[in-house]
């Protein structure tokens, strides 16, 4: 595809991407049963609460208390489901049962509508949510987020650019499908490493200090850790642009690769035939 050609079809993509959004809901609409139990599996972060809360009651965890470390996964828990994606088992599935053939021959790129359909379920995912904060805050209702206006006006760019790098990340490892006919393998290394450094599970803050200082500048902390920082108020004003700037420097990275792995990865399916 020529450079006009490709800035013809990303102009398509963002004129389209409106009504790709409404079939996206409808599709969620309709499979909402299974957008239900996918957004309850998610439960780490629970988990997680139930262990840190044990520990806190013994004292302060990171510096964190039981109110702490409640604020700190719920907060994980919501940003989770605000930035989460499965694009990398739909390319998997799509490129090894050849489905994706015809969504390359339409004006639209496939990634336009793999975004919609992610981007559709959010509103749904929140509602869903909603009732188990509710009982979280019953729970623990001395928990207490970021009083300063400038963090939670710094969390939306921070959940934006989080979503995006998500994204990126997981188009990259569902195209290396191109390649290998099954890529989640590869995946689930990038996911048990997510699951460890990016505050998914253990707060950075709780890591021995030689990992933290790894992971604060990984880009695992760029996906989920930055907008939680905003939002407990773990983070400062003064953090705010060293960690915006953590995450745009990732997500470019992020977007190349996955531009690059996107575009040779579909030339070799395209001569194979596929």
């Amino acid at each position: 595809m020529s450079v006009p050609e490709r800035h013809s079809a990303l102009l398509r993509g963002w004129i389209a991407f409106p009504a790709l959004l409404r079939v996206g809901f409808a599709e969620m609409v309709a499979y909402r049963a299974e957008v239900v139990i996918w957004i309850l599996t998610a439960s780490v972060p629970l988990l997680m609460l139930a262990v840190f809360d044990r520990i806190a009651d013994a004292g302060p965890v990171a510096g964190m208390g039981r109110a702490d470390v409640a604020a700190y996964f719920v907060a994980v828990l919501v940003v989770r489901q605000l930035t989460s994606a499965w694009i990398v088992w739909e390319l998997n599935h799509q490129i090894r049962d050849g489905s994706l053939s015809p969504a390359l021959l339409k004006p639209v790129h496939p990634l336009f509508w793999f975004a919609a359909a992610t981007m559709a379920t959010i509103p749904f995912r929140l509602l869903v949510l909603l009732p188990l904060v509710g009982l979280l805050v019953l729970w623990r209702p001395e928990m207490a987020f970021a009083g300063d206006p400038v963090l939670w006006a710094a969390a939306v760019p921070a959940v934006l650019m989080a979503w995006a790098l998500n994204f990126a990340v997981q188009t990259t490892f569902g195209a290396l499908a191109f390649w290998l006919g099954q890529s989640l393998g590869v995946f689930n290394v990038w996911f048990g490493l997510y699951v460890l450094f990016s505050g998914y599970a253990i707060p950075l803050a709780a890591l021995p200090e030689w990992v933290r200082v790894a992971a604060e500048v990984a880009p695992f902390r760029a996906v989920l850790s930055v907008p939680v920082e905003f939002v407990t108020g773990q983070a400062s004003r003064s953090d705010v642009p060293g960690l915006l700037a953590l995450q745009a420097v990732w997500l470019a990275v992020g977007i190349v690769t996955a531009t690059v792995v996107w575009r040779r990865g579909v030339r070799r399916y395209e001569a194979f035939g596929a």
